[in-house]
């Protein structure tokens, strides 16, 4: 018997030609989607790469099957080559994704609370791992603490404020004051802080000892007590009816005041109770007393008469020992053409004293040792700032001649009394000590013409910058949010964000709130 080879039927021919063809059309498009994607950085072409790249490997495998040698009915050939361009597609395509990817800003953060709305305030202290408070709108409480939130009942009468060292928290109601220690170890059954109740108002808190001031039947006193030891006050003097209270710290506020702070006042904006006692005595002036004694320290460090903002502070980060820095007490007074005088104190001791500004009309802040005002001078319209310090008698721009001989900047993320941040044309973010000028820290933006906004707060800033896309994939509305310690320049937290900000508050220790998706994110170490 006699077998011829039979040829294959001119349709197959054609459909393996045809399926050869479209193979060779489909990579050749899957390059050049891919050599545009690269270079116009479009994810839409990276992506249609993948893709086209998989259909013509699928073409391809069509074409082979299709082959005399591989006897699969049309049906299978169908679908191998469908099943393995789809595997080829996800191999392409999803990876990619992945990669670029920008993680949701939750995973790293130490807590999560209900995102801060308009009127909530933010408190915070400088130092590393020490409470946040967060002050609502209501009146309510809440202290992030070792990555817990602990909530503190109060009234919107009431205020909140965190001790200069971080372990207490004080809440006034103007009768009596309630002294929280802030140790989770040591909370009582009900789940809260530990306490005591005091009468009066608090004027200071330095360590375990609490100065208050208190009035009974027209008889008013100044009294010390220790928190570690039973409840009889360590000390009691007598003090007039008549007083004020000193002004915030690190708080714009007119050189000239309009009418005298009350004892709480300060407080109640601050948040924070300073660790010096101050009184004012109406016929001496403002006194500093010694919280263990009572006795008066030094010197009347201003006059009855004199018009002039006082607040403690902390040190300039300059100080001989500024891992321990001490507080301060500054003051600064106006003369009747608005000159300004600043002094700093210590133990009641002048420390240093500015010579007399140029007169105008201005606003000061006292802020970690120095005096920042802001104003015009008499006969000018041309608004400016001037800064009092340690480093020299004269008041001086901001930076002084340091920065008079830099770049202009582009703009100003913030200023407080240790520094001012900026960004150059250059595509830079900056730190200037404050006095003397000195470029303390330099980190580069992703461009120089990048959008940048932030602040700077509690020797913390937070600056958010765009992110230069290099991948095709990679988010378009990403943004790269940095955390900074002021005083040594380091990123604490670096992080891609592709959510949108709602608000971003700095916090101490090299901190930060951040509000994402209907929820406010303690971000920091």
């Amino acid at each position: 018997m006699t077998h011829q080879r039979t040829a294959p039927a001119p349709e197959s021919r054609l459909d393996r030609t045809t399926a050869f063809g479209a193979a060779v059309v489909l990579l050749a498009l899957a390059g050049i989607c891919a050599l545009l994607g690269s270079h116009l950085v479009l994810g839409a072409l990276r992506l249609a790469a993948g893709v086209l790249a998989a259909l013509g490997l699928g073409a391809a495998l069509c074409a082979v099957l299709a082959g005399r040698r591989v006897r699969l009915a049309p049906r299978p050939r169908l679908l191998v080559a469908a099943g393995t361009a789809l595997a080829t597609a996800l191999v392409l395509t999803i990876p990619a994704v992945v990669a670029t990817r920008v993680d949701p800003l939750a995973d790293g953060a130490t807590l999560a609370l209900e995102p801060l709305a308009e009127g909530d305030a933010v408190h915070s202290l400088p130092s590393s791992g020490s409470p946040v408070l967060v002050r609502r709108a209501d009146g309510s409480g809440q202290v992030l603490l070792d990555g817990v939130v602990h909530r503190v009942p109060a009234s919107a009468h009431d205020v909140l404020a965190l001790s200069a060292d971080g372990r207490r928290l004080v809440r006034a109601t103007g009768a009596s004051t309630e002294v929280l220690l802030l140790d989770p170890a040591a909370s009582v059954p009900e789940g809260g802080f530990p306490s005591r109740t005091f009468e009066g108002t608090p004027l200071a808190l330095a360590g375990d000892r609490i100065v208050l001031r208190s009035c009974t039947e027209g008889f008013c006193r100044l009294s010390g007590f220790d928190l570690t030891a039973p409840e009889e006050s360590l000390w009691v003097v007598g003090a007039p009816a008549e007083t004020r209270g000193p002004d915030p710290a690190g708080v714009e506020v007119p050189a000239r005041p309009e009418q005298p702070p009350g004892l709480l006042d300060a407080l109640r904006t601050t948040g924070v109770l300073p660790a010096i006692p101050l009184s004012f005595d109406p016929g001496q002036g403002w006194i500093q007393r010694d919280p263990a004694t009572g006795f008066p320290v030094g010197r009347i460090l201003v006059g009855p008469e004199e018009e002039c903002r006082i607040a403690v502070t902390g040190e300039a980060v300059t100080a001989p020992d500024p891992l321990h820095p001490a507080p301060l007490v500054l003051a600064v007074c106006s003369a009747e053409d608005g000159a300004l005088t600043a002094t700093a104190f210590r133990d009641g001791a002048v420390l240093w004293e500015s010579a007399p500004s140029p007169a105008g009309d201005w606003s000061v802040r006292l802020d970690r040792g120095r005096v920042l005002a802001t104003g015009t001078e008499a006969g000018s319209d041309t608004p400016g700032e001037i800064v009092a310090s340690e480093q020299r008698a004269d008041w001086t721009i901001p930076g002084g001649e340091g920065v008079e001989q830099v770049a202009a900047f582009s703009a100003r993320i913030g200023i407080d009394g240790t520094a001012m941040v900026v960004t150059n044309a250059s595509g830079q973010l900056l730190a200037y000590e404050l006095a003397g000028g000195a470029n303390t820290w330099t980190l580069p933006l992703s461009s120089p013409d990048t959008e940048v906004h932030g602040t700077l707060e509690a020797g913390t800033a937070v600056v958010v910058d765009g992110v230069e896309r290099e991948r095709p994939l990679q988010p378009r509305s990403s943004r790269r949010l940095r955390v900074i310690d002021v005083v040594t320049g380091e990123v604490t937290v670096e992080a891609h964000v592709a959510e949108e900000i709602d608000a971003l508050r700095a916090v101490g220790g090299g901190r930060a709130l951040v509000t994402v998706d209907g929820q406010t994110l303690l971000l920091g170490p």
